[in-house]
């Protein structure tokens, strides 16, 4: 399996605990339910939700007078997250026999996803597994879900760590006779469900009864029992999900749904409605299907599953490995030392290895072998290898869909932009205007700016943590829009610096003279030191600075220089404070560009804040032909 991809900085990714709270509650009827099993009142349980999210830049609740109903983003991050949390159990629990070799079973599902009976046993069904067979991995996907949404366990499942031969089980709804070897694992009876206080024991006999979307089987055996007994024409069909059933009871008190109750669970703002059990009596039998290979396996867990569904108790999750563990970890693991390790996540090498000892303590032995010349992995660090980087790939990536989602869902837009110079300079001045513009024409859509060094923008919009960001030079593995060129720059000095009455100023001018910079953080004199660099000109600087804004400190109490637009500073240059002297724009020129993901369709809102931002820093006709292209 490929290693992890070394970030630039340390990070604190989607901590599993936090996780686990929004697993327990999404399950629960009332949040005061899960906040007594998990031991904390449910204000500090609806603070903590709150705080995942702002982690995930996602709406995931609605919040009611009666409570919290679950948003499809909800459901989304269940099916995800589960996936993610199990990973951590079998990681911490499994303890395969020596040279076992890992063995992968894949359950396909043919079933509309709900949170409730079948997928609480799926999972309890999952971690049961785990102690009586450790070299068992198991994955899962639900029908009519996107690939990227499923429970495939991607690098771990890659040839180089499975065998060959491996399970596969199918879970699903009959709708006549069962197939040979098909094994019947639940009766699921049909209900009929109103909005709270509806008459439904008066009415539902002659009311007209909506069937949601669901799977083809099951639909075409209740219309056929519907047109055997008689009830045909009452039944209307509606194109949404059983999962937005809260919200469809809601906006539309009058319906009456008739569903197998499977999907009608105690959960999360489900609560609040009336059922009935339907008459004339139906059932829809979900059976259970396995392959030859792998055949101990899959009988097992077969068995297991018609257990679970028949109790339908909760999953319950208690990771014990954090995330920053994880991190620190894969990048041992990378690196081949704690100290290289360090260097990579930008914190002291006691940092790491206090955070690697507490994960041998977790796992009940040590995950490295350190020595004099670094650190190699224990066996059972070589066995959890392939978990630990599966799950940190997974958190990034739920982290990058999430701001997508919210891109396409909620039209919350984050902006990354270099530093601001000052607050009368032309680019804050431009990026201003962008954002006022659709503010007023947009005023529902959630847009958040930050600013940051030109490498951690690009490293953001990698990650996902921001949709779009203005930069200066830029790396190849982001999608870019030209916005034109930087400003004209300058060299900014204090009054006592001798520029010998010269307007303008070349680049070996300018080298000679006692420059702040920032060349490891700023775009400006990055730009500014690769021209340099072009010309083979000797540049020392007197010193190095992370901010425009202690350059320009310094510059006024010293007889110093920086590299800045004149607009920047355009109010001390008026008052005589500093000095500009322009640098001859032939020998240094910059290009602004408006990068992000290229991994993913941006959304209606993110494309038309880039139209306004082509607009604005490159107004004419090509604007629609950039964003475009």
């Amino acid at each position: 399996m490929a290693g992890p991809m070394l970030p630039l900085m340390d990070k604190v990714g989607l901590e599993l605990s936090l996780l686990s709270k929004f697993a327990l509650a999404c399950q629960s009827p009332r949040l005061s339910d899960a906040a007594e099993l998990l031991g904390q009142t449910p204000a500090a349980l609806s603070i903590a939700l709150h705080g995942l999210e702002g982690k995930l830049g996602l709406k995931l609740f609605t919040r009611r007078a009666g409570g919290l109903d679950l948003l499809p983003s909800a459901f989304w991050l269940f099916r995800v997250g589960s996936n993610l949390l199990y990973l951590e159990q079998h990681a911490r629990q499994a303890r395969p026999a020596s040279g076992a070799r890992p063995v992968r079973l894949s359950v396909a599902l043919d079933l509309n996803f709900a949170i409730g009976r079948v997928s609480k046993a799926l999972l309890r069904t999952c971690q049961d597994l785990i102690e009586p067979f450790p070299e068992l991995v198991i994955d899962w996907h639900f029908s009519g879900l996107d690939d990227d949404d499923a429970g495939d366990l991607k690098g771990f499942a890659a040839p180089e760590t499975l065998p060959d031969e491996h399970g596969h089980v199918s879970i699903f709804y009959g709708d006549g006779p069962p197939r040979p070897g098909a094994i019947a694992l639940y009766e699921d009876p049909w209900i009929v469900v109103g909005s709270r206080g509806s008459p439904l024991r008066e009415t539902y006999g002659r009311d007209q009864l909506s069937l949601l979307r669901m799977r083809r089987e099951i639909t075409s055996a209740i219309t056929v029992f519907a047109e055997d007994n008689g009830f045909a024409g009452r039944l209307q069909y509606r194109d949404e999900e059983p999962a937005q059933l809260a919200g469809i009871l809601q906006e539309f008190p009058h319906l009456r749904l008739l569903m197998p109750a499977n999907l009608l669970p105690r959960r999360l703002g489900l609560t609040r409605h009336e059922e009935l059990p339907f008459e004339p009596r139906f059932t829809s039998t979900m059976y259970g299907e396995a392959s030859a290979a792998a055949e101990r396996y899959s009988t097992a867990f077969l068995m297991r599953l018609r257990e679970n569904l028949a109790d339908g108790q909760n999953v319950v999750f208690s990771p014990r490995l954090t995330t920053r563990q994880i991190h620190y970890f894969n990048l041992v693991a990378h690196t081949g030392s704690i100290s290289a390790a360090a260097r990579v996540a930008n914190t002291a090498q006691s940092a790491v290895s206090k955070h690697i000892s507490q994960m041998d303590a977790i796992m009940g032995a040590a995950v490295l072998r350190r020595t004099e010349e670094g650190a190699t992995l224990s066996a059972l660090g070589e066995m959890l290898r392939p978990f630990a980087a599966n799950i940190e790939d997974r958190q990034d990536w739920i982290i990058r869909k999430a701001h997508d989602i919210a891109a396409h869902s909620e039209a919350r837009v984050t902006i990354g932009t270099l530093p601001s110079s000052g607050h009368d300079s032309a680019l804050t001045e431009k990026i201003a205007h962008v954002v006022t513009r659709i503010h007023r024409r947009h005023p529902d859509w959630q847009l958040q700016v930050v600013e940051n060094s030109n490498a951690v923008l690009h490293e953001r919009v990698r990650s996902g943590e921001l949709n779009l960001a203005v930069v200066g030079m830029v790396n190849t593995q982001v999608a870019r829009i030209r916005l034109g060129p930087t400003e004209p720059l300058s060299v900014i000095g204090n009054p006592a610096i001798n520029f010998g009455g010269r307007k303008v100023l070349g680049l070996a001018d300018v080298v000679s003279l006692p420059l702040v910079l920032g060349r490891h953080h700023l775009s400006i004199h990055q730009n500014f030191a690769e021209a340099a660099r072009e010309r083979s000109l000797r540049l020392q600087p007197v010193v190095e600075v992370g901010s425009l804004a202690l350059a320009i400190a310094m510059v006024r109490q010293a007889p110093l220089c920086t590299i800045l637009p004149a607009s920047s500073v355009r109010q001390d240059i008026e008052a005589g404070n500093l000095l500009a002297v322009p640098i001859r724009q032939d020998e240094l020129s910059g290009a602004l560009s408006l990068i992000f993901s290229a991994e993913r369709e941006l959304s209606e809102a993110e494309r038309i804040i880039v139209q306004e931002f082509v607009r604005v820093f490159r107004p004419g006709p090509q604007t629609e032909a950039a964003v475009a292209s």
